[in-house]
Order: structure tokens, then C-alpha cells, then sequence
């Protein structure tokens, strides 16, 4: 790889940031099939994603990032809600905290769950020029081996972030297909779900939608997950006096992660 695409050099990234403030990187959500929601709790969930996008970017901090003690998976989760939300409120943060994510990409992460949010993150972040394709197969490569401690999560966060930066994702395998017909239909059996928090929300609909082609069925009978979800994410959102809207946690550090994957979880549905 030229010196001029470098994982190392940070101009690159710059460049990068400039056209991405420039000309917008247009990134669809994840509304996969299924049946929609209704106009109104389509309406309620999109203004849910806005208040959040706003309270996001009010929270970023002077360098770009977010968080404390796990600032580069915090940073990257926020930057990948905020690129799949595609509010305008939230386009300045974003290319702050793209330049911040980049400038840490020639540091090595012992966390394949870290290094697949940064590689998703810059994936859906980084606008079409020539370097891209390169830039995100030289970080791409640069992953802690799967097999080390890697949860069945995070392998099936990695298989997605190299797919959206174009790279060669392992083939699923057949035990682990099993392995979520398993899961979704305990969910179905005991629906509605007594899930905790939003990141258990949005991965119950991220498994959905990606194994189940976006229906969860009893028997035959189709459930109305998506309307119970939109309503499940929207009542617990609590609005900030200061301006915008979050999802509580008892840190600093997850109640960012809870609000992108607010963000993330309603546009699943």
C-alpha cells in the first residue's frame, strides 16, 4: 500500500472528513421485511431517533470522542447510530469523531466485539473515494483472531462489518444458524420478551431481521414484534431538560451505549 493510503497517515483521514462534510455519505437503515410500523409510531420513533442524535452531539467531547474507560468502542458504537440515523443534527459530530476513530486505527485492539464496532463505524462513516476500499481492508486485516475469547456476538458483528466495508466475511456456519432458530423461536415461545436495557432490544431485532427474513412466528401465527418494540423503545426514552432525549444506564459510559443502541434498535423495526 502507498504511503499516501496508509493506515498510519492521518491527511488521509482528514481528506476523508472534508468530503464527508462536504457531500454525504447516504446511509439507508436496516428496515429489513416484516410488517411496518404504523405512521404514527413510525412518526413517534423517528422523532425518538432525532431527540437522541441531538443528545449525542451535545455530549461529544473537545477531541471528538466519547466515553471513558472504553473510549474506541463507545466512540464507534456512537458514530455507527449516528451514520445509520442520517440526521443532520448529528452530521458535525459525526466527522469530528470519524477524524477522532481513524487517528486509532494504527492502534492494535485485543477485542474482536472493538475492533468489528471501529471497522462497521468507519465503514458506514467514510465516504466513496478512491483510498476507501484499500484503507478499510488494511484495518480489516489488522483483527484479533476470532477465537480468542470472542463472544458469538461479536463473530456475527464482525461478519457484518466486513461486509459493509466490502471485505470477504467467513461463511456462517451450520451449528450456528441452528443456534439462532433456537433463540428466536424461545423468543417467539415466550413473547412478549423480558428483555433489559437496549442493546438486548436491538440484537433480538438485528436476529430478526437477518435470520428470520424480518417475521418471528409462533407455530404459523405471525407476532407484531416491531410495533411492540417501537412502543417498548419509545416509552422508555426520558427526555433531557437541556434538550434532546436518552435511554438511562448507571454510568456515563453505558447510558451513551444504551442511547446509540436506542438509535439503532428503532431502526431495525
Amino acid at each position: 500500500m502507498s504511503h499516501a493510503l496508509s493506515i498510519m497517515n492521518p491527511f488521509f483521514m482528514l481528506v476523508c472528513c472534508a468530503a464527508l462534510a462536504q457531500n454525504e455519505r447516504a446511509v439507508m437503515p436496516v428496515r429489513l421485511p416484516g410488517t411496518s410500523l404504523d405512521t404514527s409510531l413510525r412518526n413517534e420513533a423517528d422523532r425518538a431517533i432525532r431527540q437522541s442524535v441531538r443528545w449525542l452531539a451535545a455530549r461529544q467531547q473537545a477531541d471528538g470522542a466519547w466515553g471513558v474507560t472504553n473510549r474506541v468502542r463507545v466512540t464507534a458504537l456512537v458514530v455507527t447510530a449516528l451514520a445509520a440515523a442520517s440526521c443532520p443534527e448529528g452530521d458535525s459530530a459525526r466527522a469530528r469523531a470519524t477524524l477522532w476513530l481513524g487517528g486509532t486505527a494504527a492502534t492494535p485492539l485485543t477485542s474482536l466485539g472493538d475492533h468489528a464496532w471501529r471497522l462497521l463505524a468507519l465503514s458506514l462513516a467514510l465516504p466513496e473515494t478512491p483510498g476507501r476500499h484499500a484503507y478499510l481492508h488494511d484495518l480489516a486485516r489488522r483483527a484479533p483472531p476470532a477465537a480468542t475469547g470472542a463472544s458469538a456476538d461479536d463473530r456475527r458483528l464482525w461478519r457484518e462489518a466486513l461486509s459493509q466495508a466490502g471485505q470477504e466475511a467467513p461463511p456462517v456456519s451450520e451449528s450456528k444458524d441452528e443456534e439462532s432458530r433456537a433463540l428466536l423461536a424461545h423468543a417467539a415461545a415466550a413473547w412478549p420478551p423480558a428483555l433489559d436495557g437496549t442493546r438486548a432490544l436491538w440484537r433480538l431485532a438485528r436476529m430478526i431481521n437477518r435470520s428470520a427474513g424480518g417475521q418471528l412466528l409462533r407455530g404459523q401465527t405471525p407476532l407484531d414484534w416491531r410495533n411492540h418494540m417501537a412502543n417498548r423503545l419509545i416509552t422508555a426514552q426520558k427526555n433531557d431538560p437541556e434538550g434532546g432525549g436518552f435511554w438511562s444506564a448507571a454510568t456515563p459510559d453505558r447510558q451513551l451505549a444504551e442511547t446509540a443502541y436506542g438509535i439503532l434498535g428503532l431502526l431495525e423495526l
